[in-house]
Formats: C-alpha cells, structure tokens, sequence
C-alpha cells in the first residue's frame, strides 16, 4: 500500500492534506477523490454556500503530483 495526499484546490486557496491515506493504488485515490469532491458539494447544496473546489491533486510522501480530478470529471457521471 502506498500513501496518498489529497490537496483541495480551491479557486482562491490552496488546502493541504497533512495526514494523507493509505491506498491500494492510484485508481483507488482517484476514485477516493471523486468521492470527497461528491460529498464536499453536497455539503454545499445543504448549507446554500458557495462552492469554490476546484479539483483535488493526489501526491505522494515526496510532494509530487501523481493526478489530478477536477469537479467536472467527479461530477460527469451524475449531472446532465
């Protein structure tokens, strides 16, 4: 298993994931993203905010970007 990091890019900020999650693979992370980008713009639809997610990169332990997911690709499957 590898360690993954999942940085939320946001249209003005730049969040940091510290702790990171052991994953089988880089298809799982990118599976893990779409997923958090799904559940980060329900939650904005619930509260009637903003959403300013961008997409999330996925990195190693050494800082380099391995993918990246976009809210468009996390969202093709399910809106029109």
């Amino acid at each position: 298993m590898a360690r993954y990091y999942f940085q939320i890019v946001e249209r003005n900020a730049v969040l940091d994931d510290l702790e990171g999650a052991e994953l089988l693979s880089l298809q799982d992370a990118k599976r893990e993203a779409e997923r958090a980008i799904r559940e980060i713009a329900a939650e904005h639809l619930q509260t009637e905010s903003k959403l300013e997610l961008t997409s999330i990169q996925i990195r190693d332990e050494t800082g380099e970007i391995l993918a990246s997911v976009t809210y468009d690709e996390a969202m093709e499957d399910i809106l029109p």
